[in-house]
């Protein structure tokens, strides 16, 4: 009777043990995954894109996340169809522009936006034909730009959605890529 009992009380035991151990490991995974989520969200890129300037005209984007952006893709777009230079947004938008006073950035794949960055794609001084190229953009003109963070979660967001779309992974088409 007595070996009996130690032995129900042996196996009591022993699954108590085991339980716990379940219990500790489910816990540690748990928290590993809470850190890693808690360190995504650390460097955490958020672009932003459009109009800006109060005198001419100026193409923004703008870092206003927690961490680096890692530009994957980049596109500039009349009415749905890929350009590879302001100049060529500029003819399609029929306006002809002086050019002025122009400043612009290259922006492509491989560039690292970093936290709180903005960015003048294109900036163009007051004039008459700025603020005719201004007025013609409309609905026109969309930028579009794929983005990853450096933990490798992708987006894309276009000047016309404030809202970043998750994406697996970015793709950056040569023949619709903006080259200027």
């Amino acid at each position: 009777m007595k070996e009996r009992l130690e032995n129900i009380t042996n196996r009591i035991v022993s699954a108590s043990a085991t339980l716990i151990a379940i219990v500790a490991l489910a816990t540690a995974v748990y928290q590993a995954r809470l850190s890693r989520d808690q360190a995504k969200a650390s460097v955490w890129p958020y672009l932003i894109q459009g109009n800006s300037g109060n005198n001419g005209y100026a193409r923004i984007v703008q870092n206003v996340g927690l961490g680096p952006a890692i530009i994957r893709g980049f596109e500039v777009q009349v009415d749905g169809a890929p350009t590879k230079s302001w100049a060529e947004v500029a003819d399609k938008l029929g306006i002809t522009l002086t050019w002025r006073g122009k400043r612009s950035t290259t922006f492509r794949a491989g560039l690292v936006v970093p936290t709180n960055t903005m960015i003048d794609l294109l900036e163009l001084p007051d004039s008459n034909d700025v603020r005719a190229f201004r007025a013609a953009i409309g609905d026109h003109l969309q930028t579009w730009v794929c983005y990853c963070s450096l933990y490798g979660d992708c987006w894309e967001n276009r000047s016309d959605d404030y809202q970043p779309t998750p994406v697996k992974a970015c793709t950056d088409d040569p023949a619709r890529r903006f080259i200027e």
